[in-house]
């Protein structure tokens, strides 16, 4: 890794750090927390707002709709997308409360591709277009749906799962 491949990555984790403790984090506990001067931090990121952007990406899923065209069947993707989003939003939570969104990276076409194989295996609901079936799953999967049901009501990564993958398929398909 070079050098300044090295120093990004320490502003990442640092970040990512400073995101987990609270929200309004400054840019020099950032460099505080990388070991760098604010200036290094700067050369890399032109401001906060740009780093967090950054930083989501790099936390988002990292498959995208790959898992949902893996999987042998539309009800299989989704339960495969649905245990990856709660997985991946235990970390990515902190960053997007941070950043002041719930913006997540290519949700909307993972949401698009899974209504897609719905609509493939003749599954999907007569009354709905593809285009509000994949609008009603990406609220569904919003991660502040997930933040409120497990981190605020105190829900489990399974009971997440399960419910929000029989509603799903409940107000998707016939």
């Amino acid at each position: 890794m070079s050098s300044e491949a090295g120093g990004r990555r320490r502003i990442l984790d640092a970040t990512f750090a400073c995101a987990r403790a609270r929200p309004d984090f400054s840019m020099a506990e950032v460099a505080a927390g990388a070991g760098l001067s604010r200036q290094a931090v700067y050369l890399h990121f032109p401001d906060r707002a740009a780093l967090l952007a950054t930083l989501r990406a790099d936390l988002a899923l990292p498959d995208g709709p790959e898992i949902a065209e893996q999987a042998p069947s539309a009800r299989a993707a989704l339960a495969s997308v649905l245990t990856r989003l709660a997985e991946s939003y235990v970390r990515l939570w902190p960053v997007l409360r941070a950043s002041g969104t719930t913006e997540t990276p290519g949700r909307l076409p993972l949401c698009q591709t899974l209504v897609a194989r719905f609509r493939d295996e003749g599954a999907l609901a007569p009354h709905l277009s593809p285009a509000t079936a994949a609008d009603i799953l990406f609220s569904l999967t919003s991660p502040a749906l997930w933040h409120e049901l497990v981190q605020t009501r105190g829900w489990d990564t399974a009971r997440y799962r399960t419910h929000l993958a029989f509603l799903a398929v409940s107000a998707l398909t016939k």
